[in-house]
Parts: structure tokens; C-alpha cells; sequence
């Protein structure tokens, strides 16, 4: 009997969950991998401290980690087309085109930075202007740092932050640039926000909000940014402005999709029966509203890849959606947020219980404290549904996985009280602002 052939296109975040799913689940099957660098796995989030210099850039690639004794790789390889009628998968490279047969397959294709409609910007991409979606990109980046003395970077989200601090370490003038009224706009509350701002502008950095870049000037180099009537000089444009669902290939496939990326079921499944889809390329779900959205973070997307991995290879399993948890990490501080903002949270009508406490991550006492500011979100009966967390990087991971663990379990500020945290004054201080946090609440919860 013929082993079971999955296909899985990609060899990102997903794919690499796909692929370990996979070969946990059913050890006999043919695995084929498409990939259309001419390298196997390399890891984005990290490319900021690349930039930095905490890290060199070739630390970021990496071999596949899930390749299993029945799996092939092709590399500088695109994926075509997809005929599900036949299951093949038509795929091109410097040999030509060729198919290959399928049960299963799986499409990780990831995202493409968005280029937004400012005039001119499409005239210095690539030479003055610059994405910062890709391992090319930031190494190119990189190596031209030095001909450049402002640079503006046009979007405030976790990716151009991360780049600004990188960059003001690099000596270079640093803008930040953000369409909306705060910086990481639908992630974190405006409150919140503003710490992050402030800490921005403490290492000097300028932070401007509600700037819609219109223009950028110049003849053979870029010389300026126009907002509005007022044009800031600049030589270098970095946009990070988000990302597309990279999917243009599939459209002509059948494979269901909208502005958000490819539909799929809780299984992974797209409309056609035996096609998964995981990661930056899909449309997921909120795991506390239901509502489909998107999510381009690493997590939610090797959660995905697992599970289209499991069920393309025989198993069962469920994705249970995202609670878009999420760290960023500005120098020595971080910020953070899990579950709903106060705008999402007041959007599914539930009437609100919010608490702030401004403490430390050691005891005031203890050599080498910072700040660390926690924000709860819950309803008046007391069910948790978000928090966001500011200040010392490690204090902030720790906090905002425990506030995850308990929005994954549907736990209570009860819940969260009866639990107990370690201390230990070089790590921690007590009672803990979390804690603090959850006291103040529970005493407006509605009995």
C-alpha cells in the first residue's frame, strides 16, 4: 500500500509546525517541501537585533528543523498552481515545471510587506526606501546604514519600533512616523501606548502620531517626507506598514480567501477537501470573540501548522484561535499585551473592570529595579478577558504568559488570586503589581 504524499509549500514558522506534526503523527508518510529561497529556514523576529548587533545576521538562518527520514526538499522552487481535481501541485524552478502528487497539502506561504500609496515611493525602493520583510531586505539595509544619516520609518507597529531602537543604537537620527493616534494601534490601550511612546522618546527617538505620510521628495535620492503642509528632511525610508496574506498564486486554484487570507476551518481545512492552509497566509479567529480576524504572529502560527499538520496526516485536532499575545522589545524594556483591549472588550458590550498599578519588577529596596506597569481587563462579574504589561523585558514576558495562561483556561480574577507566584527579591518584588492588580479588581466585582 502507498504511503501517504503530503506537500507542504513554505519552510516558515507554520511549516515547520506542519512539518513536526507531521512526522509525530503518521512517521511513514512521503513529505515534500517547496521553498522558494535558496536557503531553508531563517528567523524574522530576530532581525532587529541583527541590525543591532546583538547577533550576526547569519545566526538567523537556520537549518529545518523538522525534516524526517521520508522528507524532500526543494529549494528555489515556487508553488504554481494547485489542480484538486487531480491533487497535484504544479511547481517551477531552474529544471523547469513538473508536478507532484498529493493527499495532503498544506500552504504556509506566508506574507509580503504592504507598500503603502504614498507618492514617489515606488521610484527609491530598494535604493532609499526599504521593507523589512525578509532577511535580503535588512542585510541590504544593513550594509547602506552608513550613507545615511536621518531615516524615518513609517509605521509605529511592533516591527517599527523594534527597528528604531535597533537603529538609534546604529547612531542614526531616528522618526517614527504613525498614521493613527498612538503607537501600536488595535494591540495595546492608548494608556498604554503612551509608555511606550515616552520610552521611545526618552532614548531619543521622534515619535510622531497622527502622520499620514503623503510624499516623499527628491530627484535621484530621497530628500524629505511631506505630512500634510510640512515636509521632514530624511535620507533613508524604512516602511513598516504590516503585511498582505501572500496568495496571489492560489486565487486561480479555487481555494476560498478574502482580504485576510485563506478561509479555513477549525481543522485547518480550506473549502477543498485534502488543502490545509497555516500562518501569515490565513484568516483565523479570535479565541475570546469568535470574530474572524487576522494574525501574523509566530505563535499562533506554529499552532496552526501543528494542527493542519496532525489532520493532513491522518489525525485529529482542532485550532482553538488566537488571544494575539504578543511582546516587543524596546532595548532593556518590553511591552506587551494578551487577550482583549479595552475597545474590543467594550465592542462585545461587556461592562468593564480596568486596573493600572505602577510598580516594579524587585523591591524598590533591591539594586537594579525597574519600572513594570500592569493593566487588567475584566468584566464586573470578574472574568478576565485581557492585560497589557510595561517596563523591565523579562518582567514583562513572565507577567504577560501568566495572564495568557489564564485567558486560555477562562479564568477569573478569582482564579488569579488563589494562585500563587514565586518570589525571590532579584526577580521579583511582593506582593507583585499583578497581584496588586487583581486585588484592587476583585473589590468591584459584582457579587
Amino acid at each position: 500500500m502507498r504511503e501517504k504524499r503530503i506537500v507542504i509549500i513554505g519552510m516558515g514558522t507554520a511549516a515547520a509546525g506542519a512539518a513536526a506534526a507531521v512526522n509525530h503523527t503518521n512517521p511513514s508518510a512521503e513529505v515534500s517541501i517547496i521553498e522558494k529561497r535558496n536557503y531553508e529556514m531563517y528567523s524574522p523576529c530576530g532581525m532587529p537585533f541583527a541590525f543591532e548587533e546583538k547577533l550576526g545576521f547569519e545566526s538567523l538562518r537556520q537549518d529545518f528543523p523538522s525534516k524526517g527520514s521520508k522528507t524532500k526538499v526543494y529549494l528555489n522552487t515556487k508553488a504554481v498552481k494547485i489542480d484538486p481535481n487531480k491533487k497535484e501541485l504544479s511547481i517551477e524552478n531552474l529544471q523547469g515545471q513538473r508536478t507532484l502528487g498529493y493527499d495532503s497539502l498544506i500552504i504556509a506561504t506566508g506574507a509580503r510587506p504592504l507598500i503603502p500609496p504614498i507618492t514617489n515611493i515606488k521610484k527609491f525602493l530598494g535604493s532609499y526606501a526599504h521593507t523589512v520583510s525578509s532577511l535580503e531586505d535588512v542585510s541590504l539595509l544593513y550594509k547602506i546604514k552608513s550613507q545615511a544619516s536621518k531615516v524615518s520609518i513609517i509605521g509605529a507597529g511592533a516591527i517599527g519600533m523594534e527597528f528604531a531602537v535597533a537603529m538609534k543604537k546604529q547612531g542614526l537620527e531616528v522618526m517614527v512616523l504613525e498614521m493613527m493616534g498612538q503607537v501600536l494601534p488595535s494591540l495595546i490601550d492608548k494608556d498604554m501606548a503612551r509608555h511606550a511612546q515616552e520610552y521611545l522618546e526618552g532614548e531619543g527617538i521622534s515619535v510622531l502620531t497622527n502622520s499620514r505620510v503623503e510624499e516623499v521628495t527628491g530627484k535621484d535620492n530621497i530628500e524629505g517626507i511631506t505630512i500634510g503642509e510640512e515636509t521632514h528632511e530624511t535620507d533613508l525610508v524604512v516602511l513598516g506598514c504590516g503585511t498582505i496574506p501572500n496568495i496571489e498564486w492560489v486565487k486561480e486554484s479555487g481555494v476560498s480567501y478574502n482580504k485576510n487570507g485563506i478561509i479555513t476551518n477549525s481543522t485547518m481545512m480550506t473549502n477543498i477537501k485534502g488543502v490545509y492552509a497555516a500562518g501569515d497566509c490565513v484568516e483565523t479567529h479570535n479565541a475570546l470573540t469568535k470574530k474572524r480576524c487576522r494574525s501574523v504572529l509566530a505563535v499562533p502560527a506554529r499552532k496552526q501548522g501543528r494542527v493542519a499538520g496532525i489532520n493532513a496526516a491522518g489525525g485529529r485536532a482542532v485550532y482553538s484561535g488566537t488571544l494575539t499575545t504578543f511582546i516587543s522589545v524596546l532595548g532593556d524594556y518590553a511591552v506587551g499585551s494578551t487577550g482583549l483591549t479595552t475597545e474590543q472588550a467594550h465592542e462585545e458590550g461587556h461592562e468593564l473592570l480596568m486596573q493600572k498599578i505602577r510598580g516594579q519588577n524587585k523591591p524598590e529596596w533591591y539594586p537594579g529595579h525597574k519600572d513594570l506597569i500592569v493593566k487588567l481587563i475584566a468584566d464586573k462579574k470578574g472574568n478576565l478577558l485581557g492585560g497589557q504589561v510595561f517596563g523591565e523585558k523579562i518582567a514583562v514576558k513572565n507577567r504577560i504568559d501568566i495572564i495568557s495562561s489564564y485567558l486560555s483556561t477562562k479564568g477569573t480574577l478569582a482564579d488569579m488570586v488563589n494562585g500563587e507566584l514565586a518570589y525571590c527579591p532579584d526577580v521579583a518584588s511582593i506582593p507583585d503589581p499583578l497581584t496588586t492588580a487583581v486585588d484592587f479588581m476583585l473589590r468591584r466585582v459584582k457579587k
